[in-house]
């Protein structure tokens, strides 16, 4: 299991784009994701239907990629925060 945190700094990027891109990028592996906001975790597969999550500019998210290509997922998932956000 391999975890990273990230403060978001876009304060013009939309929840609903950061999921979707984040759904992109995880796609691509077969490691499970998910996604810790404030004190809720949410797998991202599931991400969509829970709207749970609060990815403001400013909070502090938490990624947990467990699986046989973790390394290779974490490595993808992070360059997308360093890049976007």
């Amino acid at each position: 299991m391999k975890k990273f945190g990230y403060v978001l700094t876009a304060p013009d990027l939309a929840a609903s784009r950061i999921i979707g891109n984040l759904l992109g990028i995880a796609a691509r592996y077969s490691s499970k994701v998910s996604v810790r906001s404030e004190d809720k975790t949410v797998p991202l597969a599931d991400i969509l239907k829970k709207r749970a999550l609060d990815l403001s500019c400013g909070k502090k998210v938490m990624v947990t990629v467990e699986g046989r290509d973790e390394e290779a997922a974490v490595a993808a998932l992070q360059n997308y925060f360093v890049a976007c956000m």
